[in-house]
């Protein structure tokens, strides 16, 4: 379900080449924390992203992921703040859904093999508590070299349970239905230890 719509942002102080943006904003209008929120994942997302690049490069496989910037721009009239929105550099491409987050993952990329194991190594780097999903951007080389990824979201039974997070049954979501009880071969080559349900 669509929540927010996408606007063209431009800094007009800079160059042409470095200043459209994509701005994204609430279809209803939320409060300020929602847009920090939607930056936090992000962030969140680019951490955990680094270092399952770290192990993929120590396994000389040269693929890499990448969530795009984000940040929250305020908008002013005066001295008020009118209004939030989210901005991020605008990618050239066509935009691919690789996973949502619950069961659905899109088989025509090789980057879903990626994201699914990204997924598994991000469940084990959380202590069977997080699992990055919902993974959408854009691929190269047929997702076999850098993907650049935006708007993830995070299953966490670590952080409190909302419209998103579907804490321990979006766990139970990624590992039954998305991942599956079967490792990929991605999964295999990082060595990563097979999921494990019962620790939900």
């Amino acid at each position: 379900m669509m929540q927010r719509a996408a606007i063209w942002v431009q800094f007009l102080h800079q160059e042409e080449r470095l200043s459209s943006y994509v701005g994204k904003d609430y279809l209803k209008p939320k409060e300020i924390q929602f847009h920090l929120k939607d930056v936090e994942r992000q962030m969140t997302a680019q951490h955990y992203v680094t270092a399952f690049n770290k192990s993929l490069y120590d396994k000389e496989v040269m693929a890499q992921i990448f969530f795009i910037p984000s940040e929250a721009l305020l908008i002013l009239n005066g001295n008020q703040i009118a209004g939030c929105v989210t901005v991020e550099p605008y990618m050239l491409g066509d935009f691919v859904k690789l996973t949502n987050n619950t069961g659905k993952k899109d088989k025509h990329f090789q980057a879903t093999e990626y994201g699914l194991a990204f997924g598994h190594f991000t469940y084990l780097l959380s202590d069977y508590q997080e699992v990055v999903v919902d993974l959408q951007g854009w691929v190269t080389a047929n997702g076999k070299g850098l993907t650049y990824l935006t708007d993830p979201q995070i299953h966490s039974t670590k952080t409190p349970k909302g419209p998103s997070n579907f804490a321990a049954r979006g766990l139970r979501y990624f590992l039954e239905e998305q991942h599956g009880p079967e490792c990929n071969g991605i999964c295999q080559l990082l060595q990563l230890p097979p999921v494990l349900p019962q620790k939900l």
